[in-house]
């Protein structure tokens, strides 16, 4: 266990690293103390003898080297994280918790600005101007703890965080935490709480889930489910409901359910007066693993799946794994494909975990959904924050989805679950890479062999026939007359290949390129 404390000087990390330690029976370790002990002089003689820049290279050195310690509370110096190498090394290692003061408060504890060099002249102005420099590097955590009061308090704050092990997706001012715990979506009054006019968008089996209290500042959307619903329809209901509110731009859009109902809300937020908040309250697992995370929104047309939509982060995401208990078993099962692929495009390890957990996933066992959850949603929050609007990186989280739409969207979008298609997706990109030569045999028999173990469909003759493979032309990934299709390889393995959209049917139905 490796914990990271961050935030301004003067807001307490030290003394609350020693409390957070006390607690969890790890190890307090102070990063300004072990640069002082390199340098055998204290910081302000750091800055006065070698200057800024040496002093952040050491931070950056002796910050990333306690990475590979095992059970400790490290409390950073304010600046650590403003170097973007050192805030991802410290986000993948453990659990990094920024703390939060008011100025006034900062500056009552740090008065004068007395041995910080930084705060040398007009303290409070200076301090002013660090934190705003500061505000987008504080921002991508894994929680944000508010550390006025009494310190007890914020130790408890800061374990409560660590021990449910949040997600982050460390996109600058826009970061979030994605939060997987049961119950957590009883949370949602205290995410919202800023926000005075909520649009709270469920579909008419995940109403149940709509908190026991709706307000006047509320506009409640019951929308129909299935994915055959998916349409501008159900967005101008949306838009209708945030409209009756007022018209008030830090109104928030609250998606309560699977992956059509967050699409669509997500895209009702993004275009209601250009742009409101945005929350999600995932109730299904693809929703969990998939949808809810990396701001994809939108909804179908006739031509195909998700053609029209917007890139719209969400300001929270709360993954309560309780609502999986009332979720058909075929659709439990069916979010299991996107747990496949993103165990495939991780590596070996997840690959390895996915399979000694099959059984138990299939059945429903809580504790393994809960790991499968949290591994989907670190893949993906690693390759949004690579790559946010699919410029390149995060094209891999397409692997099996060409084919997976197209298979969807000739299905009608009702005839096939978005999950089973996924996974006759998947079947065929490792045909298209063996046929390519990325695969072979042996791996393509052993991602048909774990998605028929987790209960997914893998007979691909069954559903493709000449009327889907029409629907790959449709792709959004298409340019002109080929598609960025997605190869697999090994686990861990992949590259992006144009592929002709004939060439792509060739190769699935005659067997050669």
């Amino acid at each position: 266990m490796r914990v990271f404390l961050s935030g301004p000087m003067g807001v307490g990390k030290s003394t609350v690293a020693r409390r957070v330690a006390q607690r969890l029976g790890l190890r307090a370790v102070d990063l300004d103390a072990h640069i002082e002990a390199k340098a055998g002089c204290s910081i302000p003689e750091i800055f006065a003898r070698h200057g800024e820049p040496t002093f952040r290279a050491w931070e950056h050195e002796l910050a990333t080297a306690l990475v590979d310690e095992d059970d400790v509370v490290v409390a950073l110096g304010g600046g650590t994280v403003t170097d973007a190498r050192t805030r991802r090394v410290l986000l993948a290692a453990g659990v990094l918790v920024t703390l939060d003061a008011p100025l006034e408060t900062l500056m009552a504890r740090v008065g004068e600005g007395s041995g910080r060099p930084l705060l040398e002249g007009d303290a409070a102005a200076r301090l002013r101007t660090v934190l705003d420099a500061r505000r987008a590097a504080y921002a991508e955590c894994h929680a944000r703890v508010d550390a006025t009061g009494d310190v007890e308090r914020i130790a408890d704050a800061v374990v409560a965080w660590v021990r449910e092990e949040p997600v982050a997706v460390p996109l600058g001012e826009r970061s979030y935490a994605v939060e997987i715990a049961a119950g957590c979506r009883s949370r949602l009054e205290a995410r919202t709480a800023n926000h005075p006019a909520r649009v709270l968008v469920a579909d008419r089996n995940t109403a149940i889930y709509l908190p026991a209290s709706v307000s006047e500042r509320d506009a409640v959307v019951v929308l129909e489910p299935g994915e055959e619903h998916k349409d501008v329809r159900a967005v101008e209901r949306i838009w209708d409901g945030g409209l009756s509110l007022g018209g008030d731009r830090n109104a928030c859009v609250v998606a309560i359910g699977g992956g059509v109902v967050g699409d669509l809300a997500g895209f009702g937020a993004a275009t209601l007066l250009r742009g409101v908040g945005f929350g999600q309250v995932p109730t299904s697992l693809l929703a969990m693993v998939d949808s809810s995370v990396g701001g994809k929104t939108g909804f179908d047309r006739p031509e195909g799946k998700n053609l029209v939509g917007a890139f719209h982060q969400p300001r929270f995401v709360l993954c309560d794994v309780e609502t999986l208990r009332t979720l058909p078993v075929e659709e439990r099962i069916a979010g299991l494909a996107e747990v496949v692929k993103s165990a495939w495009l991780e590596g070996e390890a997840d690959v390895a975990a996915l399979e000694q957990d099959a059984e138990a996933l299939r059945s429903g066992d809580e504790e393994a959904t809960e790991r499968a959850i949290r591994r989907s949603v670190r893949t993906k929050a690693r390759v949004v924050a690579e790559d946010e609007r699919e410029a390149g990186a995060r094209m891999c989280l397409n692997l099996g989805h060409t084919v997976g739409h197209a298979i969807e969207a000739a299905a009608g979008f009702g005839g096939l679950r978005h999950g089973e298609a996924v996974a006759l997706g998947m079947v065929a990109s490792f045909r298209i890479a063996t046929r390519l030569g990325d695969s072979d045999a042996v791996a393509e028999a052993r991602l048909i062999a774990l998605l028929a173990r987790l209960g997914l469909p893998t007979d691909l003759e069954r559903h493709l026939d000449a009327h889907a493979l029409s629907f790959v032309a449709t792709d959004k990934k298409r340019a002109g007359a080929r598609v960025r299709f997605v190869v697999p390889g090994a686990p861990g393995a992949y590259r992006i290949v144009p592929l002709g959209i004939d060439e792509v049917g060739r190769m699935l139905t005659s067997g050669s390129p």
